[in-house]
C-alpha cells in the first residue's frame, strides 16, 4: 500500500483528543499545504482559526446566544445539552477551525463548485493533520447551517459555513473505530447495463 493509499483508508475522525495545545503556524502551513484542493478559479474558502482562549469564548458565546435567538436552546434540558456539547466542540477543544465557502445565488454551478471545493479542502486537511499525530472532527452543527451566523462572527456577507473542525493531538488510549465501508459492489455501477 502506497502511503496515500494508507493515509486515507486509516483516517479516522475523532471527537476526543488529547488537551496539548496545537501551535497556529502549523496548522496555517498545513491549510497552505491542503489548498492544493481543485478549483478552477479563486479559491472560494475562507477559515478563521480559533486557538486562544479569547476566541473559544467569544466563538462559544456567540453560538449559545444564537441557539437562544433561533429558538434551539428553549428550556433547561435543551440548554444544558448545547452547552455541554458547545463546551467539548469549542472550548474544551485545542483549536477549531470554521471552514466557509464563497456563494453565488445566482450561479448554481458556481455555488456547488465552491462548496464542494471546500470540503476537498477539508478532506486534504484531514488527511495532512494525520501526518502530524493529529485528528480531526468535522461537523456540521446547526449554528453552520444558518446563513446569518457566518456574518455575526466576521464572514463577509457573501459566505457560508460549511463546517466547524475541532483539532487536537491524537490520544493513543482513545478507542479507534475500525472505518468499516460497504462494498464497492453495493454502490458502484455502469452507466448502462
Amino acid at each position: 500500500m502506497t502511503s496515500i493509499q494508507k493515509r486515507i483508508t486509516t483516517r479516522r475522525t475523532a471527537k476526543k483528543s488529547l488537551d496539548t495545545p496545537v501551535k497556529k503556524d502549523l496548522l496555517i502551513e498545513l491549510l497552505g499545504q491542503a489548498s492544493n484542493a481543485p478549483y478552477h478559479k479563486k479559491e472560494p474558502w475562507l477559515v478563521k482559526l480559533i486557538t486562544t482562549t479569547e476566541e473559544k469564548e467569544f466563538l462559544y458565546q456567540s453560538i449559545i446566544d444564537f441557539y437562544q435567538e433561533i429558538g434551539l436552546i428553549n428550556d433547561e434540558k435543551s440548554q444544558e445539552k448545547f452547552t455541554v456539547k458547545m463546551n467539548r466542540l469549542i472550548r474544551q477543544a485545542p483549536a477549531t477551525l470554521l471552514f466557509a465557502h464563497e456563494v453565488f445565488p445566482e450561479n448554481n454551478r458556481l455555488n456547488s463548485d465552491a462548496a464542494l471545493a471546500t470540503a476537498a479542502l477539508i478532506q486534504n486537511f484531514s488527511l495532512l493533520l494525520a501526518e502530524h499525530d493529529l485528528v480531526g472532527f468535522w461537523a456540521s452543527s446547526p449554528f453552520t447551517l444558518e446563513p446569518t451566523f457566518a456574518k455575526k462572527i466576521g464572514f463577509p456577507e457573501n459566505y457560508a459555513l460549511i463546517s466547524n473542525y475541532r483539532v487536537g493531538y491524537r490520544d493513543p488510549e482513545a478507542k479507534v473505530n475500525s472505518g468499516k465501508r460497504r462494498p464497492t459492489s453495493e454502490w458502484v455501477s455502469d452507466l448502462l447495463p
